[in-house]
């Protein structure tokens, strides 16, 4: 798995979205983590942390709920090709379209179809 982070390197704290940083650092995986990667990173997750698993297996008390919301909220967004695209547009920042439309970096840009119509 080459996009996939090391459960050692991981940040322990799952209790929300802020607290994780991101929803790959929720799932333990790099940006570059392909669909198979962030479901099996899912799965491993979810059998920790799901709270009906865990009790049963473990003598240890379960995990909070939120801990297992958060994993499955990250995997429902990274799992989705297109909302996955609008999320890892939002890590990078405001659009460069700052400059209103047919403008881009400060330069105009031309499209027939709307240039033409006179």
């Amino acid at each position: 798995m080459a996009g996939a982070v090391p459960l050692a390197a991981a940040p322990p704290a799952l209790a929300g979205t802020a607290a994780a940083g991101s929803l790959y650092e929720a799932l333990r995986v790099g940006r570059a983590a392909t669909p198979v990667e962030i479901k099996a990173a899912y799965r491993a997750m979810a059998k920790r942390l799901h709270p009906d698993v865990a009790s049963r297996t473990s003598g240890a008390p379960a995990p909070a709920p939120a801990a297992f919301l958060e994993i499955r909220r990250a995997y429902e967004t990274l799992s989705d090709p297109e909302a996955r695209a609008r999320y890892d547009r939002s890590l990078v920042g405001p659009s460069r379209h700052r400059h209103g439309p047919g403008v881009a970096g400060g330069l105009r840009v031309r499209r027939w179809e709307t240039d033409q119509c006179w």
